[in-house]
């Protein structure tokens, strides 16, 4: 079922992208893990459109729990993002996420879901500030994944359709870590 549901993500984003404005984005992520000390990369992959208020997106991720250390695990995601229309005379605009995914390693996989919430500040035409907050969670909770993620990140458009962006995020629960994330995205 899930494995459907997530094919299902990516055909419609397809479909969306004939008529709505599509976009892909490369990261990394650098993470600290504050109980053990052990540092680590997570590289991911996005692909998803733009269809006014609304976001439909793919993900695929791999990390490892310790750099050149332990099993890799991939994720992958289908996401839905709804951008609500700026409040006040300063243009803030909120925003809201769903996303389901698949965790993959070499000794286990399982579902999971997660609910972003975030406000983007803009700075100026080309700079903004988002802040955010995601709570994740397995849908089996034998796994131990609840998470709770505080994060700030800047952007710099730096075309019309280039944007780059740096992230600080800091995870509490069940992964216990610091990141920071650079992000390249490409509208088309």
């Amino acid at each position: 079922m899930k494995k459907l549901f997530l094919a299902a993500i990516m055909a419609v984003s397809a479909t969306f992208a004939q008529a709505a404005d599509p976009y892909f984005q490369i990261a990394n992520s650098w993470q600290e893990n504050r109980v053990t000390g052990a540092n680590s990369i997570a590289p991911d992959v996005v692909i998803g459109v733009k269809d006014g208020n609304w976001q439909y997106s793919g993900m695929a991720q791999f990390s490892q729990p310790e750099l050149g250390n332990g099993a890799i695990t991939n994720s992958v995601e289908g996401r839905v993002r709804y951008n609500f229309n700026p409040v006040t005379s300063f243009k803030l605009k909120p925003w809201s996420q769903l996303r389901l995914g698949e965790q993959i390693t070499s000794t286990n996989n399982f579902s999971y879901y997660a609910v972003d919430l975030g406000l983007t500040v803009p700075m100026s035409p080309v700079v903004d500030v988002d802040f955010g907050y995601r709570y994740r969670n397995a849908f089996n909770t034998s796994n131990n994944v609840e998470t709770d993620r505080l994060g700030v990140e800047g952007r710099y458009k730096f075309t019309n359709k280039d944007t780059i962006g740096l992230r600080y995020g800091r995870s509490y629960g069940d992964s216990e870590t610091n990141a920071w994330r650079l992000q390249y995205t490409r509208a088309f």
